[in-house]
Order: structure tokens, then C-alpha cells, then sequence
């Protein structure tokens, strides 16, 4: 089902979150702004962010859409616990990260046990929302599925069904700790978390257990498709899979989220709208989390939408050979209250990242094309001395037009 939307829609090949970690990226799905504009910075925000800014359920609302939220939110503040968030008619979510089996939920206001996979239970209230929909009204439905977050517990049908697949470490997994940037050193050689990779057994089990719960999200996803298809309304729904951060599995011997590297900022997403998508195609055009709330207030012919970092990505939905952006702006999340600034520009095949911390600062650079898997540093090769110089500069033009010191 996964694979279908990105097939028969447009698959943005290259799409990023613009500060990989859960609730900043969640946020900016929701309000098309940066993670430092929103003030979600951690996954235990101080601010309530729709105290400020809207969302593009809000804005859906307002002009008669029914709502729904169901799964996965995480972004409270305070003590909002799970409670119903404004701008959803229907609520349907719960405490924290969550579990894969047996979820209490907040539905609406009232606590409701469940049994079974979570995944599960939530196609059942993604289901329960469109058969509830009125015919006179449009609607607007986010399901955020758990998985493939950890614990790397698959729901029972599924578990074990990739222990005959072949997994390989990344060539990356044994680099040398030395060879890494310096903060990324750190990283691995954190003991206090699990990180690094004890062994290449291990890896391999967490990997096929990984990959075994997103075949949850497929199962889903495929009702939720057939139940559109079934009442004749796929090809007039906008059908959008995403997803708010990547995942280094293994990668330069870390198991992390919240770096620069692209196992870890790289997201999918694919959008399905044929009166926009036409037959689909893959387009080379950057995609940011940050764009789909000004996506959707296009689609929707939303009037004088609400400001937005990111852009409107329906130009390249009509015509996925052209090329809307080629570079832009990724900033780290907040480690340590803000005791390490990571950035980093892409900039077509070449990221520049800058790590700033009260014990040193470090520049680095990599040539995706010629090494993919960004395990060496360049930015010292007098070869690549004006596009340093050029990203150096975006760095700080971008950086002052979205608002950072």
C-alpha cells in the first residue's frame, strides 16, 4: 500500500525533516514552521505551540472540513497529557511514545483501554472515522502509526517473517570512532544509551524486527486505501505518506535519530491526487517536513494562509521533472539544553555541517556522489574550496531568513 501511493502518486525522492527528532519534526508537520520558530525543540516541549500558531487542521476547520487526529502526538507541554488537541473533531490518541500492544487511549476526552497491536486498533478508528463521515462535508484525517518506533516488538503475524532475509552491517558500521566528527564521537562512545552496536548479531535482529513493524503500517495503510477505493472516493482524496524523522540503523556504528546524516534527516514521502498528480512520476526536487502545511492550503485553496517556512510543493506535483529547491537549511535538535548547535547545509549532492559547542566548533563537508555513505570529510580539499564558500554563505542567509542567531 506504501509502495502504490508512491507509484501511482508523486514520490519526492529526496525529502528531509528539518530538525530530525520526533516532536520538533511533528510540529512542524503541523504549523509549516521551524523547529526553533514553533518552540519545540526536545521531546519534552516547555511551550504549547498551538497556543501561537496555527495548523493546518485549524485552518481546514475553520473553512468546514471535519478533523480527525488518530495515534501517535507526543508533543505535549506541561500538563496537557493526552488530552484532545484544538482544531480535531475527533481525537483519538495517547500518553507519550506509547506501547505496541494493549494502548490505553484518550478518545475524545475519555480514557478507553484496547487490545491488541496498536497499529492495529488505530486502523480500526481510522476506519470508524470515514464510515461516520458525512456526505456533504469534506474531511481531513492524520493516522500517526507508532510504528517502527522501538521497543522492536512486531505485532505476532508478522514476527519472525524476515528472519530468513539477508541483512548486511552498513559499510560504514566498524569506521574507525576517530574518523567520525567530533560531537558524532560522541554519540557512539555514549554508554549511558544504547547508541553504538554491540554486535552484529544484534543489529541484524533489530533490523529485521524494525523492518517486520512497518509492515504493520502497510497492513493499515492498505485498508484505509480500500475502504477509499471501495466508496469511490480514492481518486478525490489527497492521500499523503510521510513520516517525521529517519533512523540510523547501524550506520558509522550508531543506532541514532537527530544527526545530520542522511539515514537520519531523509524522510518519505510520496502525495496520490490524480486531478494534481495526473500518473505520478519521481521527482529529484527537495521536499521538507516543513512544506506540507503550505502543500495543503494550496490544495485546499486556502485564502491567505498562515506564514510558513517551507513552500508549496504543488508545482512539482504537476510537473515532478522540474526542480523547485536544491538546497536548504537543516538545524539539529536541542542536546544538552542547547549545549551543542549542530546545521547543515544540502546543497545538491553536498552537505556542509557545522557543530558548535563550548568546547569547539568543527566545519565538515560531503560529496554524496561520490561517497553516499558521507564517511569522508573534504573540507579541506582546495577542490571544493567555492562551494564551501557558497554554503558557508547560505548558511547564514538562511539562517537569518528563518530566524536563527
Amino acid at each position: 500500500a506504501l509502495d502504490r501511493i508512491g507509484q501511482e502518486g508523486v514520490l519526492f525522492e529526496r525529502s528531509y525533516a528539518t530538525t530530525s527528532r520526533c516532536c520538533p519534526s511533528r510540529a512542524s508537520f503541523l504549523t509549516g514552521r521551524y523547529a526553533h520558530v514553533h518552540g519545540v525543540l526536545t521531546n519534552k516541549p516547555k511551550v504549547d505551540f498551538q497556543e501561537t500558531f496555527p495548523t493546518y487542521a485549524d485552518e481546514l476547520q475553520e473553512v468546514g472540513y471535519r478533523t480527525g487526529y488518530i495515534g501517535k502526538w507526543h508533543i505535549k507541554a506541561r500538563n496537557q497529557a493526552s488530552k484532545p488537541r484544538p482544531g480535531f473533531d475527533r481525537w483519538v490518541s495517547y500518553e507519550g511514545p506509547g506501547n505496541h500492544f494493549d494502548q490505553i487511549f484518550d478518545v475524545d476526552g475519555v480514557i478507553v483501554p484496547s487490545d491488541g497491536f496498536q497499529a492495529d486498533v488505530l486502523g480500526d478508528y481510522a476506519i470508524e472515522f470515514l464510515e461516520n463521515q458525512p456526505e456533504d462535508r469534506p474531511f481531513l484525517l492524520t493516522v500517526g502509526f507508532k510504528s517502527p518506533h522501538v521497543p522492536m516488538t512486531p505485532a505476532p503475524r508478522h514476527a519472525n517473517l524476515l528472519d530468513g532475509a539477508k541483512i548486511a552491517l552498513p559499510a560504514s558500521a566498524y569506521d574507525p570512532v576517530d574518523s567520525l566528527p567530533f560531537f558524532y564521537q560522541r554519540i557512539r562512545g555514549n554508554t549511558d544509551r544504547n547508541h553504538a552496536i554491540d554486535s552484529a548479531a544484534d543489529y541484524v535482529e533489530d533490523t529485521r524486527r524494525y523492518w517486520e513493524l512497518v509492515l504493520s503500517v502497510d497492513d493499515n495503510a492498505s485498508r484505509i486505501i480500500a475502504w477509499l477505493e471501495e466508496k469511490g472516493e480514492l481518486d478525490n482524496t489527497v492521500v499523503i505518506v510521510t513520516a517525521d524523522n529517519g533512523q540510523l540503523l547501524g550506520e558509522h556504528g550508531i543506532q541514532q535519530k537527530g544527526v545530520s546524516y542522511e539515514p537520519s534527516i531523509r524522510i518519505p514521502f510520496s502525495l496520490r491526487y490524480p486531478p494534481v498528480t495526473g500518473d505520478g512520476g519521481r521527482t529529484q526536487s527537495l521536499a521538507l517536513n516543513v512544506d506540507l502545511f503550505p502543500t495543503l492550503m494550496d490544495l485546499c485553496s486556502i485564502p491567505s494562509p498562515p506564514p510558513s517556512e517551507g513552500m508549496s510543493l504543488v508545482p512539482v506535483l504537476r510537473a515532478p521533472d522540474q526542480i523547485q529547491r536544491s538546497t536548504f537549511l537543516y538545524v539539529g535538535p536541542q542536546w544538552n539544553n542547547g549545549a551543542m548547535d549542530e546545521r547543515a547545509v544540502v546543497d545538491g549532492q553536498l552537505k556542509l555541517i557545522r557543530f558548535v559547542a563550548a568546547d569547539g566548533a568543527q566545519d565538515v563537508l560531503f560529496d554524496m556522489a561520490k561517497d553516499p555513505d558521507e564517511r569522508t570529510d573534504i573540507i579541506e580539499d582546495p577542490a571544493y574550496a567555492k562551494d564551501v564558500q557558497r554554503m558557508r554563505a547560505f548558511m547564514a542567509t538562511e539562517s537569518k531568513r528563518v530566524g536563527l542567531q
